[in-house]
């Protein structure tokens, strides 16, 4: 099954940390990419990751995985946030699969965030040989992943 990159942009979103208390209740993310939105709706694992930039230089923050089931347009035909058309979120109210860090943790792995900076904002499908790199993270003792509940 495929997974999903989503780029969460700190200049123009604020960073993750804003919106984890929503995030804990619900896993979402926010995209305008709809054949992505679309299969990734069908239960793929999407990867929320935080764009930083400082003195120039793009850093990746890998803030938390789920599970996604529905693809939500916003009422009225109107933009999320003002901007995104779709919405892929966790089923409401079931236990959410997947896992978040406190605090996002930096992606290290060169491969990936090559991959990640060739991509516009949005919604990407990871290709299956980077998958293991972003994946290991979440196992990996000193991150401390949490199980969303």
């Amino acid at each position: 099954m495929p997974a999903y990159a989503v780029k969460h942009l700190v200049d123009e979103r604020g960073p993750l940390s804003k919106i984890m208390k929503r995030v804990k209740q619900t896993p979402y993310s926010l995209t305008s990419k709809e054949p992505e939105a679309t299969d990734a709706a069908a239960g793929s694992f999407v990867y929320v990751i935080e764009v930083r930039i400082q003195g120039g230089l793009r850093t990746y923050w890998l803030g938390y995985r789920y599970r996604a089931f529905e693809k939500v347009r916003p009422a009225g035909g109107g933009l999320w946030e003002g901007k995104y058309k779709f919405k892929n979120s966790a089923q409401f109210a079931e236990p959410a699969t997947g896992s978040y860090f406190d605090a996002p943790v930096r992606i290290e792995d060169s491969a990936f965030c090559e991959w990640l900076a060739a991509k516009q904002p949005g919604m990407a499908e990871i290709p299956p040989e980077l998958l293991l790199a972003v994946d290991a993270q979440f196992s990996y003792p000193a991150n401390e992943a949490r199980a969303f509940a």
